[in-house]
């Protein structure tokens, strides 16, 4: 055990017994042994698989392996407030507070310098995995005249059953319960997320869904090659993207742990605030994306294939890609385009170059003026940089000048697409209506382009699209048009 230095206090007959603290979602509102190997896993993901050998040798033997590959930011892990303000004021009444974890001995020692509070610290280390009744037995023989102890979960039973007084930090009254039923009292109760399924609500975003529609866009122009079958095909490949893309929101919110809990509003997101256990999010897109990519083949198998490749290059921006200045927003706009050859493949039709080169340079347009505001963003609050991209705060002429000008260019785009391929096809009564297409286009790229100079893009212009009047208005106009070509 470590020891630590701390000021005596005058000590009352309650404070005389020592309180012990679990630190895994206990004082942390996450598991340090899962935050290690996610972050190893898309920053160093070879050495974060080897270390899983280790586990031959014993729980103990992976946590000091994967300690060793993986350094953890512990000033940004996040820290249950309620438990540690009743911590401090134990301490400041004069009560010994020790830390006691089975999370490797290097980790606590980290949080240990985070918070004086503690008066000593004890991880795993050679010596075995402290958890469980390993723990109960060591604290016995360490606090011979008793302890009371902060813990969060069924495995701490154990250690409860030795306690002269438990700190419970569960809403779980089936934990409470069995708490009392061995004769424990319980000195103090935390709540730890009572609403669990709105934070899950939150993580896998389903209002983003709506982008997923442009795989009706291919549909819609070309009508009349489109059966009842190819669209219900269709439908089925747009539920599948859905789920997949709300997959890939949860590898991509882990990925960006870090970044995360340094930003200003993205902290708050459901993983980066401990809302949401890591281990869960694991498990969901282990088992989800295979199911999603299988699914997808049997009903249509380009289709499939498409959605596959949607997967794999959205994974391969979590993975690092997205560090990349300017290719990172290029992949955005890939990943739109792949949503409309999921389209075109589901409803058998003929792709058009010209249709997957607007939405590629549109597409791109729209991630830069996310950037834009992102860089604009961070130079208020005196960043150098912009967490968990590669783009500094002075990149902000880059961005205004390629952005601008992949917008234009879709503009010019779509012009020659009407011209080359709609009007030539002669599917259209009236055509002459379409050309309220490429005038709207050009009317959003300014709104979006304006707002997002000014700061204040500070959504995905997509979804921001989805919820402004301007641009709502902008579209039923369009749609508008297309009726009338009709």
């Amino acid at each position: 055990m470590t020891t630590l230095s701390q000021d005596q206090h005058p000590v009352s007959a309650r404070t005389m017994v020592p309180l012990v603290v679990d630190l895994d979602g206990t004082l942390l509102k996450v598991d340090t042994l899962h935050e290690q190997f996610v972050h190893g896993l898309f920053n160093r993901p070879v050495e974060t698989l080897l270390s899983l050998l280790a586990l031959r040798h014993g729980k103990a033997a992976f946590k000091r392996r994967l300690s060793s590959v993986v350094a953890l930011d512990i000033a940004s892990l996040p820290v249950r407030e309620e438990l540690l303000s009743y911590i401090e004021h134990e301490a400041a009444a004069g009560r010994a507070v020790h830390l006691v974890t089975a999370a490797d001995h290097s980790v606590a020692a980290g949080i240990a310098g985070r918070f004086p509070v503690f008066q000593s610290v004890q991880g795993t280390d050679a010596n075995g995995n402290l958890k469980g009744p390993a723990k109960a037995r060591w604290l016995a023989e360490r606090f011979p005249d008793g302890f009371v102890y902060a813990g969060d979960s069924r495995a701490d039973l154990p250690v409860w059953q030795d306690a002269r007084a438990a700190i419970i930090v569960s809403e779980s009254a089936a934990l409470r319960g069995a708490v009392r039923t061995a004769g424990t009292p319980v000195e103090h109760a935390f709540d730890k997320w009572p609403r669990r399924a709105a934070f899950w609500t939150k993580a896998i975003r389903p209002q983003q869904w709506a982008k997923n529609l442009i795989v009706f866009v291919p549909i819609v122009l070309g009508w009349r090659d489109v059966t009842p079958a190819s669209l219900v095909t269709a439908l089925i490949m747009t539920g599948l993207l859905c789920v997949a893309a709300s997959l890939t929101y949860l590898v991509n919110d882990m990925a960006d742990l870090a970044a995360d809990r340094k930003h200003w509003s993205k902290r708050r997101r459901p993983f980066a605030s401990g809302a949401i256990p890591l281990r869960d999010g694991l498990l969901a897109t282990a088992v989800g994306l295979p199911v999603v990519c299988i699914l997808a083949l049997l009903i249509s198998p380009l289709a499939g294939i498409f959605l596959i490749c949607y997967i794999a290059v959205t994974l391969g921006y979590s993975f690092g890609w997205k560090l990349i200045p300017l290719f990172d927003t290029f992949i955005i706009g890939l990943l739109f385009t792949i949503r409309i050859l999921i389209g075109i493949a589901a409803a058998d039709l003929v792709p058009s170059a010209w249709l997957l080169t607007f939405s590629m340079f549109f597409f791109f347009s729209l991630a830069l003026a996310k950037r834009h505001t992102e860089i604009l963003r961070a130079a208020e609050h005196r960043l150098q940089k912009l967490e968990g991209r590669g783009y500094l705060t002075g990149d902000e002429t880059l961005t205004l000048a390629f952005g601008i000008s992949a917008s234009m260019a879709s503009v010019v785009i779509v012009v020659i697409y009407l011209v080359e391929e709609v009007f030539a096809r002669q599917i259209y009564s009236t055509p002459a209506w379409l050309w309220v297409a490429p005038v709207a286009i050009f009317l959003f790229c300014c709104r979006i382009w304006t707002l997002s100079h000014r700061g204040r893009m500070t959504d995905d212009p997509v979804a921001f699209a989805l919820r402004d009047r301007v641009s709502l208005g902008l579209g039923v106009v369009v749609a508008l048009a297309i009726l009338l070509a009709l």
